[in-house]
């Protein structure tokens, strides 16, 4: 597994806006699609590419384009709708699926309640969208689901991660193509599963209490 954590001054800086509970919700929702944009370039450096060319005013030139099939977007419900904006933005031609996942707050841990995904996910990249990197149990099962409908390898962006979800994904996947992305590593996890400082629970902040 490969971990990446993003540390550019305006993520950061972006960042702690997020964190401050005076951030309303329209702020908070505005810059976690800003924040996916700066993550989304970090997490796309391994997106496959094939080489073309082109017709300039001038001449041939060579480039590349995004190869088939095209990645998948997977945001985990409902907290990760949030940052699809800022993927597709950077991302225009990659596909859309969901998985809804919710977290058992007795057990902490998670369950399915919807999906829409390709039955067949051979040879795809997919990348998965999910705020909080917490106990790592919606990521896992999230990233096992991927993998049991056959994709490749799967990268999954978040904005926040404990230590103790970090080493749950490394053991669960061991052996897996994964990569995260990250805006920052907090300190731990409370008793409630939660990660401090963190932000809160990021569903609720950005669409309010249901």
């Amino acid at each position: 597994m490969r971990v990446h954590v993003a540390d550019h001054p305006l993520i950061t800086h972006k960042l702690t806006v997020l964190r401050d509970q005076s951030t309303s919700s329209p702020m908070f929702r505005a810059l976690v699609e800003e924040l996916m944009t700066l993550l989304a370039y970090e997490g796309t450096r391994g997106v496959r590419v094939d080489e073309v060319t082109v017709q300039t005013p001038v001449a041939i030139a060579r480039g590349v384009k995004i190869s088939d099939p095209k990645p998948l977007v997977v945001p985990i419900l409902r907290a990760g709708l949030g940052m699809l904006e800022g993927m597709v933005k950077l991302l225009p031609t990659a596909e859309v699926g969901f998985l809804g996942m919710a977290r058992n707050e007795e057990t902490l841990q998670p369950t399915t309640y919807a999906e829409r995904l390709p039955d067949d996910l051979s040879d795809r990249q997919c990348f998965v969208l999910d705020p909080m990197l917490a106990t790592g149990g919606s990521l896992i099962a999230a990233i096992e689901f991927l993998f049991d409908r056959g994709a490749v390898d799967v990268t999954a962006i978040c904005i926040l991660a404990a230590p103790e979800g970090l080493a749950a994904v490394e053991a669960a996947l061991a052996g897996r193509e994964v990569t995260i992305v990250l805006g920052a590593v907090d300190e731990r996890l409370d008793e409630h599963g939660y990660i401090v400082p963190g932000l809160g629970d990021a569903g609720d902040r950005l669409y309010g209490l249901v």
